[in-house]
């Protein structure tokens, strides 16, 4: 007898064969959706409407001084990551040849919990000099977990629509002099502020070991109370499907990239065979320690939560796949 299972998540290369059944998780009739990262994210804190959801760290640990109006847990699978450097940009003529020339500047964001923010905000502190508390912060869209205002200088822009392309007006009409963005920002009078971010990225890497966490999978506490089982086939098949993944790095040809091979052969160099690593490893820990610290920081949790706090770990086993 199996299981009815929905499972929201983006149908990535390493999450595909969930999607076309080549994994199927033992025990569960799966069925798979997607939406748009911050609607994907609302359905499930604030509605509940999946049993297993693609959630966004930052939103994650804001649910966590509210755990009883968010009854989700998270698994420690972590779909998404990304380097966040790529993502700062300075408006053309601004002035701004490095993050701590933005003291006192204007500068656009998401929200204030996006898991984006919380890295560039934190990288900019701790590794570039720039006092966070000084900038003027202008967010596009309302928070997805209701916070505890924040101590910092923010404002919540009351635009039409607030799309994420709100970020992007505010610096075509020269309201903010950077914006920290999730993806890539086409605006005519704006610019990367890292020139190299690759390099900078992977400097940034191999003196930290961090690649960092953007999103985990959250399930709802009711199932793990009902079946603590659940858990563990849910993990295996996210594994499962990752292998058959990054086997498609073995065959780069296939990719419509004009330095394939030559981008696989330097990633394996750098990362090894498993960038994309699951479970509570040494990097991961390290990781994961690094976006808390962070997110207290900015006041985004009220305390350091510990991994223990935050994972599901009881009922999963992680180690036959390290």
């Amino acid at each position: 007898m199996t299981v009815d299972f929905t499972l929201a998540c983006h149908e990535y290369e390493w999450t595909k064969a969930l999607w076309d059944g080549r994994v199927e998780p033992q025990g569960l009739e799966l069925t798979t959706v997607d939406y748009t990262n911050p609607e994907r994210f609302n359905r499930m804190a604030n509605y509940r409407e999946f049993d297993a959801c693609e959630m966004s760290m930052g939103s994650y640990l804001a649910t966590r001084s509210q755990a009883e109006e968010y009854p989700f847990t998270a698994l420690p699978i972590f779909p998404s990551r990304k380097f966040r450097h790529a993502y700062i940009y300075k408006r053309t003529g601004a002035g701004i040849d490095s993050l701590a020339d933005l003291e006192g500047r204007d500068v656009g964001i998401v929200n204030w919990q996006t898991t984006t923010g919380i890295w560039q905000r934190g990288i900019a502190r701790e590794r570039h000099g720039l006092d966070t508390t000084s900038v003027t912060w202008k967010a596009a869209k309302p928070e997805i977990v209701d916070l505890n205002a924040p101590s910092y200088d923010i404002e919540f822009l009351d635009r039409a629509g607030r799309s994420l392309y709100a970020v992007e007006d505010m610096i075509e009409r020269g309201e903010v002099d950077a914006v920290f963005h999730p993806v890539f920002l086409d605006a005519d009078n704006a610019e990367r502020l890292f020139a190299d971010p690759i390099e900078t990225e992977t400097q940034y890497y191999r003196e930290t070991s961090i690649f960092p966490i953007m999103h985990t999978v959250v399930i709802r506490d009711d199932l793990l109370e009902e079946k603590p089982w659940i858990p563990q086939k849910l993990y295996d098949a996210f594994e499962r499907a990752k292998r058959i993944g990054l086997e498609s790095l073995e065959r780069p040809r296939e990719f419509p990239i004009i330095w394939a091979n030559t981008f696989a052969e330097r990633q394996h160099e750098l990362f090894g065979e498993d960038p994309w690593e699951y479970g509570l490893t040494e990097d991961n820990v390290t990781t994961l320690e690094t976006l808390i610290e962070y997110a207290h920081e900015q006041e985004v949790i009220p305390r350091e939560y510990t991994l223990e706090e935050l994972f599901e770990t009881e009922h999963v086993n992680t180690e036959e796949y390290r």
